[in-house]
């Protein structure tokens, strides 16, 4: 299906829980390889499938806290669980623990412990990720797979982190993915603990060309971080920062820093030759919510890599940054409560 761009909408605003009121919902399972999870769950009723909300770096399941008023409101299941390495999810230290297939078993282990079925994954950021390993490694516990800002992934069985940052520098005219190397450093936590606000301005940008030059080049966000740089937020995000500033204040960045040191190893590569053959083509009906003011999460590379391996993509892209739930909360609803009516009718 050819991409097409949502523009604002104007819909009747959805009565949200309180962010209190959300955390007090969460549940605690230990899943099989022993780490406890502190996710969100609602029963789904009757006719209706389960959602499976997975975030990315550096948030928390309240990150959908804008789906999951409205999607529960309308009787939609819900699993929504703080990433390994956030909130009240365990945080083990080694990187290799957040190998995407393992994280993807961890899913599936909650979701049978609920014992729901009709479930659609939905990741964003590095929740996408994780909802590419289930894709490839668990195809048949969901009906559909959505992505958000980050694409659909086929599995990487070879090309390094460097190799990477060439191909992304040849296709796009610029290298997207130069903050990895700082991310993935040894004193990575360290640094963006000493300069917090700077951290923050970087990442919840209001102008987007702050992150194609102080983010995106290797070696420039370290140097904006450390110079205590300061560029204007984008408002949409403070209600979520004042939680996550907090947070993660709090327990440190070292959890979250690992799916950066995974996603530069050789461990990853490694990981990616778990998936079979037949299972890098999706089968099952694929939504792609690109970010269309999103530099870093570019909806070209998103939308390139569903027309190869998604023949059931549905794409859409919102006039919106990375910070998507936040920046076009009725947009993303509406166009997604389409797309599963679509797949579940």
């Amino acid at each position: 299906m050819l991409p097409r761009r949502i523009k604002a909408l104007t819909l009747p605003n959805v009565h949200h829980q309180t962010m209190e009121s959300l955390l007090s919902s969460f549940k605690q399972f230990k899943v099989s390889r022993g780490f406890n999870y502190h996710y969100f769950f609602s029963a789904a009723t009757a006719g209706k499938p389960t959602l499976l909300m997975m975030h990315g770096f550096p948030s928390l399941a309240i990150d959908w806290h804008h789906q999951i008023t409205f999607f529960k409101a309308k009787g939609y299941g819900l699993v929504v669980p703080d990433m390994l390495g956030y909130g009240g999810t365990d945080k083990p230290e080694e990187y290799t623990q957040y190998l995407h297939s393992l994280l993807a078993q961890d899913m599936v282990d909650i979701l049978d412990h609920e014992a729901v079925t009709d479930v659609i994954a939905l990741g964003h950021d590095w929740g996408s990720r994780t909802a590419s390993a289930l894709a490839h490694l668990h195809p048949d516990r969901f009906i559909g797979f959505g992505f958000f800002a980050v694409g659909y992934s086929a599995p990487n069985t070879s090309t390094t982190y460097d190799q990477l940052q060439a191909q992304l520098t040849q296709f796009l005219g610029y290298n997207t993915f130069g903050y990895w190397e700082f991310f993935a450093s040894p004193d990575a936590g360290e640094v963006i603990l000493k300069h917090s606000e700077s951290f923050w301005d970087v990442l919840y940008t209001k102008d987007t060309r702050t992150s194609k030059y102080n983010m995106c080049p290797p070696g420039a966000i370290r140097v904006f971080i450390e110079s205590d740089s300061r560029t204007p937020r984008d408002p949409a995000m403070d209600q979520l920062h004042r939680i996550y500033d907090k947070e993660f204040t709090k327990a440190g960045f070292g959890g979250p820093l690992n799916y950066y040191k995974v996603a530069v190893s050789d461990e990853e590569l490694e990981d990616g030759k778990k998936a079979p053959l037949e299972n890098y083509k999706v089968q099952k009906p694929v939504f792609i919510g690109c970010t269309g003011r999103d530099v870093v999460c570019v909806p070209a590379l998103a939308q390139a890599t569903a027309r190869q391996f998604c023949p059931q993509a549905t794409i859409e892209t919102f006039d919106a940054g990375h910070w998507v739930f936040s920046q076009a909360p009725n947009e993303v609803n509406s166009a997604l409560e389409k797309w599963i009516n679509s797949i579940v009718a």
